[in-house]
């Protein structure tokens, strides 16, 4: 889901952390993403990465019921 709401400037994604303990409710994980966004003609802005993020928390949320706790 993640790299497919993430389009063509989401150059990789990597599981960084996989946390189950006190902080997280019974039978929950937390995961840990790097996203790593890149165009290769030009340099993108805050905004750009933004808007990409947020679609895809919304579609983590959507299908998978994703809670973000950033």
């Amino acid at each position: 889901l993640i790299r497919a709401r993430g389009g063509a400037l989401l150059e990789s994604v990597e599981l960084f952390d996989l946390y189950r303990g006190e902080r997280v409710e019974q039978g929950k994980r937390s995961l840990a993403y790097r996203l790593r966004f890149r165009s290769p003609d030009r340099t993108l802005k805050d905004k750009q990465v933004d808007k990409a993020v947020a679609g895809i928390l919304a579609r983590l949320k959507e299908e998978l019921s994703v809670e973000h706790r950033g």
